[in-house]
């Protein structure tokens, strides 16, 4: 492992104690017929939940570059998304390795992991899952700031559904000039470069939705891929708004297998086998970094290796690093 703290990589893997998944993976993989299955598994608790990032690009690369081109392959995923363009990346390299794929949400898959979880060609949901909208949020240092400080994250469709609430208020009295004095006003507490900034990250949440629907193997109409880009860009008006599998067959207009009772359960110890380890406390660093603590941040694994993120944080809680390191 590389960083400047010098910690074995074994003591690392112990502290975070990855106990075995691999007989739970090989009875999914038996369940589903030759599937091999990867883990994308996030850890979603705490104050520094873990996120999709280009840092993981490299881990899923090592472990699809071992396991080699695959005929069919199933993605147990579980995350509340992260950087916009970093799905795309995970998609593109997930096709690369396999001819047909399957997303597996045990339960959540938020803002950017639900960009995964329509590109595959089988999308399957427990009565536990959710997707949901994929509106980015941006944290932009031209935009407001709250108490202390600090940016309040701000949406596009945040900005659209404040002019239009005046517009409603306003009733008969609006006429369209007064658009002019409205985006002023707003100018006055938003600058018009992160106004800019957030349009884009709008787009790009458009786009990327979009091509990872032209993905999947069997296509789709143009007119239902736009219908789902505008769904899930804003039809839901929140980012929060959790979309449940009955909600991706009739609002996205999506199939979702639904797995039987035995699979379910699998599924279910599989995520609870990772959560665990999540709920775990910060475990102290050996010396001379006795001042640090690591707890487990997420996994990206196949049956018979992986990669894990340590989160290394001080005392009260502050990052200090998060490499990842590999582990079998």
């Amino acid at each position: 492992m590389t960083t400047h703290l010098q910690i074995n990589t074994n003591t690392l893997v112990g502290l975070l104690d990855l106990g075995p998944a691999r007989s739970l993976i090989d009875s999914i993989e038996q369940k589903r017929q030759g599937s091999r299955l990867l883990c994308i598994v996030y850890n979603d608790r705490g104050p520094l939940p873990a996120m999709l990032t280009p840092s993981a690009l490299n881990p899923l690369a090592a472990i699809l570059s071992r396991t080699g081109k695959m005929s069919s392959l199933d993605v147990f995923l579980r995350s509340t998304g992260g950087i916009t363009e970093v799905p795309w990346r995970i998609v593109t390299l997930l096709r690369e390795f396999s001819d047909r794929l399957s997303i597996i949400v045990p339960s959540i898959a938020l803002s950017g992991a639900t960009h995964l979880a329509i590109a595959g060609d089988e999308l399957i949901m427990t009565p536990f899952s959710v997707l949901g909208s994929v509106d980015p949020t941006r944290n932009h240092s031209l935009l407001p700031k709250d108490a202390i400080g600090k940016p309040i994250p701000t949406s596009v469709e945040d900005l659209k559904h404040c002019i239009k609430f005046i517009r409603e208020q306003l009733e008969e009295s609006y006429q369209e000039q007064d658009l002019a004095l409205i985006i002023s006003e707003l100018f006055k507490y938003i600058n018009p470069l992160a106004i800019g900034a957030l349009e884009q990250s709008y787009n790009l949440s458009k786009l990327i939705t979009r091509k990872c629907l032209t993905t999947r193997k069997e296509p789709l109409t143009e007119e239902k891929i736009n219908k789902i880009v505008d769904q899930l860009a804003g039809g839901y008006f929140s980012h929060s708004f959790l979309i449940s599998r009955a909600e991706v067959e009739k609002d996205l207009g999506l199939p979702v297998t639904r797995p039987d009772a035995e699979l379910t359960e699998l599924i279910s110890r599989l995520e609870n086998h990772y959560v665990e380890r999540f709920g775990k406390e910060p475990q102290p660093l050996p010396a001379p970094n006795s001042q640090l603590l690591v707890r487990l941040g997420g996994v990206i694994q196949v049956a018979d290796n992986g990669w894990a993120i340590a989160q290394i944080i001080k005392q009260d809680g502050q990052p200090v690093v998060d490499p990842w390191i590999p582990f079998s």
